[in-house]
């Protein structure tokens, strides 16, 4: 239970902090740069699925430049090409929460689907907000050395 209380402590201090409010405006920011690029897509003649596609990927590379340069710019420890990477995985894993969370909540507790889909962005979000701070962006631990060492 100790422990629990623990993570509760340190999921609770990573959601009210400045870091999360940055990434919450790059977030928004980046259903901006989706929405944009998907509809110029979709204008200029590419499939809705196809102009969705790119707009989405737009979204997560847009996400990732702002992230990399503001959010965690004090947090780039890990290469360039690991952090882009493991963002793109992140996205995937906080896509597959979305989906198993709104079939959670709409399918198995009966939650009306429009706030399930609510409910569902919200979880989505906080994966890919942590796992973006513990994975992509990681904190440095200090090493602590005994004297005379």
């Amino acid at each position: 239970m100790n422990a629990f209380k623990k993570i509760l402590g340190w999921i609770r201090r990573k959601i009210f902090s400045t870091i999360f409010l940055k990434f919450g405006i790059v977030g928004a920011s980046g259903v901006v740069v989706n929405y944009a690029v998907s509809y110029a897509c979709y204008a200029a003649g590419l499939s809705d699925i196809l102009a969705l596609a790119i707009g989405v990927e737009a979204a997560i590379i847009s996400n990732f430049i702002w992230n990399d340069l503001w959010t965690f710019k004090h947090r780039r420890t890990l290469k360039l090409h690991l952090r882009i990477l493991f963002f793109h995985a992140s996205r995937l894993l906080g896509f597959f929460a979305t989906l198993a969370s709104h079939y959670l909540f709409a399918y198995l507790l009966g939650i009306m689907v429009e706030i399930s889909y609510i409910l569902a962005i919200g979880v989505g979000t906080l994966t890919n907000f942590l796992t973006s701070d513990l994975f992509v962006w990681p904190e440095r631990r200090l090493e602590v050395r005994e004297a005379g060492s």
